[in-house]
């Protein structure tokens, strides 16, 4: 290919600029957004809808492994507080707490968390899972941080900007090996919640 001689220093200088920019981009820091609350008596009380739950756990495991990975939160000031089953639907917001399984929310999620709240106080959570993911079933680790992750957000915890916290938002940080995802509580996600819970 013949290229014009007049044109090569500035097809070089833009494919360098180029080239910095994509690589500064590869170290941005993700910020930490605020909290946008907490529950006004540092507890969350919710409610559990098995349905829809994935076929490879009975009932009573699902319903375990939910009711654990809540608690994890309860070192650093909030009272986690499962209330029973419930037939209500998780993502309706009416009123109540729920955690559930939901083939309606996005495929591309594994969890979502959808709430309300006012002038810096928490009115409600509901957490949806995907159930059909056959990630969570390949590796068990990966739910088990799913969900202490969306319980992370019911309490008021946006995303950290820490790739190996529980809080952290998959798609800002490299892939990581599912058996080595974090699921204890890392001292920033401690931080971030006692800074919340403990500090007021």
């Amino acid at each position: 290919m013949i290229m014009d001689s007049a044109k090569e220093p500035i097809q070089f200088i833009f494919a360098l600029f180029l080239l910095l920019l994509s690589a500064a981009n590869a170290f941005v820091v993700p910020t930490e957004l605020p909290s946008p609350g907490i529950w006004p008596d540092k507890t969350y009380r919710w409610h559990y809808n098995p349905h829809n739950a994935p076929m490879w756990l009975n009932e009573g495991q699902a319903r375990q492994l939910v009711v654990a990975a809540s608690k994890v939160w309860e070192t650093c000031g909030v009272r986690m507080e499962y209330e029973g089953d419930t037939e209500r639907t998780p993502g309706v917001m009416d009123g109540v707490n729920v955690v559930g399984w939901s083939l309606g929310m996005p495929a591309q999620l594994r969890g979502l968390t959808e709430g309300r709240g006012r002038n810096g106080q928490l009115l409600e959570r509901d957490i949806m899972f995907r159930p059909d993911r056959l990630e969570f079933k390949l590796h068990p680790r990966l739910l088990r941080k799913v969900i202490s992750h969306e319980f992370g957000h019911a309490i008021g915890l946006t995303h950290s900007s820490q790739c190996f916290d529980v809080m952290t938002l998959a798609a800002d940080c490299p892939k990581m090996d599912p058996e080595s995802l974090p699921i204890t509580l890392t001292e920033h996600d401690l931080e971030r919640c006692r800074a919340i819970y403990l500090g007021r």
